[in-house]
């Protein structure tokens, strides 16, 4: 699998470098002192880098420069100590110099090709990684800077280093065939100008690089003879080898898995932390030595990698190359009614991602991708255009731009044909009823209860009271006899309804109901969150609909669109829906803050930032660990309505560790 590091300053680099990525003192089946590393990468030719990796060129890189000239390509940030308020010395991270990309083999890989010695597999490995780094680069992407956004480049400066040790636990160092891949902190854009590299499609590409990987190597695997079975995770597995050998030669794993049991905790990044912190000394023995221990614990289980590497020498003369047309077809539809049972708009990485994941081990990646490009040229996989954002395409199908069709239409119609949802004589019961309501709400209020549409949308931004106008919309439709129910597309949602008194549940509950008409009340649904619900739920609950049915769709076209891709409230209001606003901030007292928020509700973030510091309210402490000290020093002193935002998992984790330490402290 793949797994992609957080960023590494320009020492950090430089002494993996030295210690870890070329010194051959721990990889126990390579031959000298040096790990030849290789480079990699559309920048890394054009800039004349080939073949062995030099120190000076990495260095150079590392640092932000060219690695010819040495010319200073991005701004590099040098450490500088300070005294923060508590007094203590802080050294800020320097430079980030890029990141370390690791692919490691399935556990049954490892055995066969270093203690049974199977230089074929070990090439299969090296042949995977390559075809999964080529797919990651394409998403490579610039920062430019500023509020502007990231340009796609599709090309990166990266090394590549092979490995075949776990790191040691109580003295054993277990085979494990990886390869470390350290992409640099640098891109180029079209115009030729030099910028850092910004990672976030990089991370977001895991899983589909992973998943090229393992297919590739599943299918040189069967071509080389060996029987394949799927692990618990998904990976590869060559089949002859029992579980009790397997544990054996993995006592790095349970190592890790042991120290998160203790800490309780789980997941990617807390394996990661917890990898760090278990890391023991390195050994001080020969290669013969540790060549030597693992042939002694592969004895004691039978020689399990000797008989696997003969068995699929015999298997692979009769094994016979015929492209899978079935199962490939197979895949991808799989893929398409997986992916788009739930979604709208599908990225093809998600569509690649699970056709290779079915068909791993009866076909190549370029056979998949074939597939897939064949559907595209028939219109089976329709390209959505994207105005900015991420890199690569994504898709929709035919179906999907069927409902949002029909769910305009729908919408249209019920224009101008109902009567207003209440009479003038109840909308001014209501008005003098509720002189607690501010001009904003009064009006939004008026114009939802004298709408003569079907459907209609209230859209505000948070903290503008959408929810005290919406308790008093409902109690002037109740008096028109309406029963007022709510939906929405989450749990949370659907309780902020019912704060305004409105009876409510999610969105796909109602939907799993099944549709119901026997009732003769008249409705109005009020769907609060809008802008999360998807096209094909939105289609199904304008379906069921009653003539005298009325619909609020509640949302904001600036807030996350739907899990499932589709956008059907902005459709509605690019369509023409009636749409009432509320702009009014009138939840934040504070005037300075209130500034800040009103950028906010705009999508004006950088103004907002800048405001917020001008007001002394941004403290930036560039070491991370102070920095979550003190996050949970400020926590602890007013939980209360205090909300802490990560950038990531693995930095919630330590806040929240941290957090937990402070709160002990005080009992």
């Amino acid at each position: 699998m793949l797994t992609i590091s957080n960023p590494l300053s320009a020492s950090q680099a430089q002494a993996y470098h030295a210690e870890e990525f070329s010194n051959a003192r721990e990889n126990y089946y390579s031959q000298g002192d040096q790990i030849r590393g290789e480079w990699h990468g559309r920048l890394a030719g054009q800039w004349g880098l080939r073949g062995e990796v030099r120190e000076e060129h990495f260095q150079r890189l590392s640092e932000g420069q060219h690695p010819m000239s040495g010319e200073q390509l991005v701004r590099h940030q040098t450490a500088r100590e300070y005294v923060n308020r508590d007094g203590r010395k802080v050294s800020p991270m320097e430079h980030r110099a890029g990141w370390d990309a690791t692919f490691s083999a399935p556990k049954s890989v490892s055995l066969t090709a270093l203690v049974g010695g199977d230089e074929r597999v070990r090439e299969a490995h090296r042949e995977s990684v390559g075809i999964a780094l080529d797919e990651l680069e394409r998403y490579v992407q610039a920062r430019i800077g500023g509020n502007l956004p990231a340009e796609t480049t599709g090309k990166w400066v990266a090394t590549k280093f092979e490995h075949d040790s776990a790191r040691p636990v109580d003295g054993y160092a277990a085979p494990q065939l990886h390869t470390h891949v350290v992409f640099f902190n640098l891109t180029e854009t079209e115009d030729g100008e030099a910028h850092a590299l910004q990672p976030r499609e990089l991370y977001k590409t895991q899983q589909y690089a992973t998943a090229v990987y393992r297919s590739e190597l599943a299918a040189r695997l069967k071509t080389l003879g060996y029987e394949i079975e799927r692990g618990k995770s998904g990976q590869p597995e060559i089949i002859g080898y029992s579980e009790e050998y397997l544990a054996a030669s993995s006592p790095r794993r349970r190592q890790i898995e042991e120290h998160l049991e203790k800490e309780k905790q789980r997941g990617a990044d807390a394996a990661q932390i917890a990898a760090h912190k278990t890391r023991e000394a390195k050994l001080n023995l020969s290669h013969d030595e540790v060549q030597q221990r693992h042939r002694e614990i592969a004895e004691a289980f039978g020689n399990q990698p000797d008989r696997v590497v003969r068995a699929s020498k015999e298997t692979a003369r009769d094994i016979e190359q015929e492209a899978p047309h079935r199962i490939v077809q197979s895949a991808m539809t799989f893929s398409k009614e997986r992916n788009l049972e739930r979604e709208a708009v599908v990225d093809e990485r998600d569509l690649l991602r699970d056709a290779l994941r079915r068909s791993m081990g009866d076909a190549t990646f370029t056979e998949v991708r074939t597939e897939f490009e064949k559907r595209v040229g028939s219109d089976e996989f329709i390209e959505v255009e994207k105005k900015s954002g991420p890199p690569g395409r994504a898709f929709t199908t035919e179906e999907m731009i069927g409902y949002e069709r029909e769910t305009i239409q729908m919408m249209r119609e019920g224009q101008n044909e109902c009567p207003a949802l209440a009479s003038f004589e109840t909308r001014r019961e209501i008005d003098n009823h509720h002189p607690h309501l501010i001009q904003s709400q009064r009006v939004a209020v008026e114009q939802i209860l004298a709408s003569r549409d079907q459907v209609m949308a209230l859209e505000g931004v948070a903290g503008a009271g959408k929810t005290t106008s919406l308790a008093v919309v409902r109690e002037a439709a109740e008096r028109e006899g309406y029963k007022v129910e709510g939906f929405a597309p989450t749990s949370r949602a659907a309780q902020k309804l019912a704060e305004a008194g409105i009876e409510s549940s999610t969105l796909q509950r109602h939907l799993a109901q099944g549709n119901d008409q026997t009732g003769v009340q008249k409705h109005l649904y009020v769907l609060d969150e809008s802008s999360l619900a998807s096209t094909k739920q939105m289609n199904e609950f304008l379906h069921r609909l009653k003539d005298s049915d009325r619909v609020l769709l509640v949302g904001d076209t600036r807030q996350h669109q739907a899990v499932e891709a589709g956008t059907p409230y902005q459709q509605r209001q690019e369509a023409g829906i009636q749409t009432v606003r509320l702009d009014e901030i009138i939840r934040q007292k504070d005037p300075a803050l209130k500034e800040v928020v009103e950028h906010l509700s705009r999508g004006e973030v950088k103004e907002a930032i800048e405001k917020l510091d001008t007001q002394g309210r941004v403290h930036e402490i560039p070491q991370q660990d102070e920095r979550l000290k003190e996050i949970a020093r400020d926590y602890i002193k007013q939980p209360e309505g205090t909300l802490v935002v990560s950038p990531d998992n693995r930095s919630r984790m330590e806040i929240n560790r941290m957090i937990h330490t402070e709160m002990q402290k005080i009992g």
